[in-house]
């Protein structure tokens, strides 16, 4: 097996996203199952705290922590530290906004 370093692309389940900032429900679809399934259990909850969700994942405080920097990092949730205790809100819009090519533009001018 050679590493992606070696000239192989990884796997498109496991490539970063590349830009931050909201993100999109297709979007999802290029996380890996745990995270995909952790996102999709905030957007029913709009949000939880970080004792909220090791209490729903039963996984370890320190892993989850690592996947909830990733998922920020990478514009799917937002940290609002202003709440006590801090809530992990998915950021994610139904649709990217269209935009129209510049030839239309001038075409109607």
């Amino acid at each position: 097996m050679t590493s992606p370093a070696q000239g192989e692309a990884p796997h498109p389940r496991h490539q970063p996203v590349a830009a931050a900032g909201p993100k999109t429900m297709t979007d999802l679809l290029t996380l890996a199952d745990p995270e995909r399934t952790l996102v999709n259990w905030l957007l029913r909850q709009r949000g939880a705290s970080l004792a909220d969700i090791v209490a729903h994942t039963q996984a370890e405080p320190a892993a989850l922590q690592a996947m909830l920097d990733n998922l920020t990092a990478t514009g799917f949730l937002i940290l609002h530290e202003d709440a006590d205790p801090a809530v992990f809100k998915p950021n994610l819009v139904s649709r990217r906004p269209r935009t129209m090519p510049e030839k239309l533009w001038k075409a109607v001018e």
